[in-house]
C-alpha cells in the first residue's frame, strides 16, 4: 500500500472524526433503528425484546422502543452502523 492511500485514509478517518465530535450532542439527540445487543424491555409499553431483534434506541435521554411504540409515536429515526453492519453481512 503506497504512502498516498495511507494518507487518504488517515485524512478521510481524521475528517469523519472531527464531524463526530462536533455534532455529538445532535447526535446524541436522534433516534437510531438498530439491533438489541441483550435482552431489554420498551420504556413505553414494556414489552421484552431480545438479542437479535430491532428497536428504536435514543442516547440523550436514554431510551428503548419497540417498532409498534416508536411508529404509534410517530417517531423519525436513522438506522445505526451496527444494523447497517449486520445486513450488510446478512445479504453477503
Amino acid at each position: 500500500m503506497s504512502f498516498k492511500s495511507r494518507e487518504k485514509k488517515r485524512r478521510a478517518k481524521l475528517a469523519i472524526s472531527k464531524s463526530r465530535t462536533e455534532n455529538r450532542d445532535k447526535m446524541a439527540g436522534r433516534h437510531y433503528l438498530t439491533v438489541v445487543s441483550r435482552t431489554c424491555s420498551c420504556n413505553d409499553c414494556g414489552r421484552r425484546l431480545h438479542e437479535g431483534r430491532e428497536c428504536i434506541y435514543r442516547h440523550t435521554p436514554r431510551g428503548v422502543l419497540c417498532m409498534p411504540c416508536a411508529q404509534a409515536q410517530g417517531l423519525h429515526y436513522r438506522l445505526s452502523e451496527r444494523w447497517e453492519k449486520q445486513h450488510r453481512r446478512a445479504a453477503a
